[in-house]
């Protein structure tokens, strides 16, 4: 299975076996041990026939918006206990991983503006 970062840096992984892969933009083939882990740190799986990619100013534009849903919404499981955003929950409101300094920077942003 091909998977890709879904911004502009790569996503490098290593497992406890002492296994490593870099999985680029543009994607490229893993070995079914780093399935989990890849998607565990916000890897998109793709195949060839996939065209459709988000840019990264409408990748930003959909976290803001699930925040601020999340914000509006104030449902106490949304939000970790130290105040941060639930990344399953966000996740589940965008249907992409998000990781969780992408979260923040963009969480921290929009609490700064209120």
């Amino acid at each position: 299975m091909k998977f890709r970062s879904p911004s502009d840096q790569p996503i490098h992984i290593a497992l406890t076996t002492g296994h490593t892969a870099s999985i680029p933009p543009e994607g490229a083939e893993l070995d079914p041990m780093f399935h989990r882990e890849a998607s565990a740190r916000g890897a998109v799986a793709f195949d060839e026939h996939t065209t459709a990619t988000m840019s990264p100013e409408d990748r930003k534009a959909a976290i803001a918006l699930a925040l601020t849903a999340m914000l509006d919404g104030k449902a106490e499981d949304d939000f970790t206990t130290e105040g941060k955003p639930n990344l399953l929950k966000l996740k589940a409101r965008v249907g992409f991983a998000v990781t969780r300094d992408e979260a923040d920077t963009i969480f921290t942003a929009l609490t700064a503006k209120a």
